[in-house]
């Protein structure tokens, strides 16, 4: 059961790389025997700051300047983002009246660790219950205590070196070319990849488009800038499969949307740049298959969205030496990203 767990909530490890640890510290096997609409609820608070951190990552790395190419010309970028996840996050409130056969003993409500909250031991987490709804001991009480748990622990990612803060890193890579008009076409790419002998599975689409605005304006050589807008869009599709011969799988599927205006000043080796405009992202996951437990089968038992939009700001430094392009940026949105950058471009 632990298993099926653990795959459920890192199917997006494949971009993550941290699947291992993730499994040391989850232990959410018998939350399945509260019932799919309790496991959902829990688990959708549980795995929040990771799948949000996701949807707002994958709008970053699109750009290191307003200026746009000449015609054909290229670049090729590859992009570490991390989603810093708020401190706020770090915990969600578990309040007895949202579920309906998992409850706190010892009060209405109680704070616990979301899955980047901090690594605690057993005798740390609070202790949870799950009802025998089922009446897998057939005695004919349903509301009695069928097993109790710790609540699962946080990753305590903050206190290992593979990042020095709490964050969702997104890695991303994209070609650019210049068409008409002052107009760069930008194309992220991976068709649909098997990732191992076990058939899971990952594939993305994007496209994104900027647009030099300065040359229609009056006037526009007299302005020491480069100014244009830019459009993207990114989706991600991942499979995991839990068990291939009895169709048990993961899925998740994430899209992100972002418009901005750039504005970039070349300066010797050296290119400021900022943007302002808006994003949105949408996640969907699920887990399909048919899945016994003490109560029951459970079938397709979870499946949860999360959605974010509103203004982003960034302001970046590309450093570039040649044909070699070094990037730095930092994004300011509900999940502040931070953005590290490698590139080739030939203008």
């Amino acid at each position: 059961m632990k298993r099926y767990i653990y795959t459920s909530l890192f199917c997006a490890s494949i971009l993550f790389g941290f699947s291992q640890k993730a499994k040391a510290q989850l232990d959410l096997g018998t939350i399945l025997e509260a019932g799919a609409e309790d496991v959902t609820t829990y688990l959708k608070n549980y795995a929040e700051p990771a799948f949000k951190g996701l949807g707002f990552g994958m709008n970053g790395g699109w750009y290191n300047t307003a200026e746009t190419h000449n015609l054909l010309g290229v670049d090729l970028s590859v992009s570490l983002v991390a989603s810093r996840v708020p401190t706020g996050a770090e915990f969600f409130t578990f309040n007895n009246s949202d579920y309906t056969n998992i409850y706190y003993r010892d009060a209405s409500s109680v704070d616990v660790p979301t899955m980047f909250g901090p690594n605690l031991g057993a005798d740390d987490l609070p202790q949870l219950s799950v009802r025998d709804f089922n009446d897998a001991d057939n005695d004919g009480d349903t509301m009695e205590e069928l097993v109790r748990l710790s609540a699962p622990t946080g990753l305590g990612l903050d206190e290992e070196d593979f990042m020095p803060f709490n964050a969702v890193p997104v890695p991303m890579a994209q070609l650019g070319i210049g068409l008409f008009k002052n107009t760069d076409l930008k194309v992220r790419y991976i068709p649909n990849v098997e990732v191992d002998d076990d058939g899971n599975s990952v594939k993305l689409f994007g496209l994104g488009l900027m647009h030099d605005i300065k040359q229609w304006l009056p006037g526009e050589k007299l302005l020491p800038i480069d100014l244009s807008v830019f459009l993207g869009f990114t989706s991600l599709e991942t499979n995991v499969y839990i068990d291939k011969d009895l169709d048990q799988r993961v899925t998740m599927e994430a899209n992100s949307f972002m418009a901005q205006a750039v504005v970039s000043k070349k300066l010797s080796i050296f290119t400021p740049y900022v943007g302002l405009g808006y994003a949105s992202n949408n996640v969907n996951f699920k887990m399909l298959g048919n899945f016994d437990t003490e109560t029951g089968t459970l079938t397709d038992p979870i499946d949860f969205d999360y959605e974010g939009s509103g203004f982003r700001a960034n302001a970046g430094l590309r450093i570039k030496l040649a044909i070699l392009t070094i990037t730095g940026e930092y994004a300011f949105q509900e999940y502040d990203t931070y953005t590290v950058g490698i590139g080739f471009t030939f203008r």
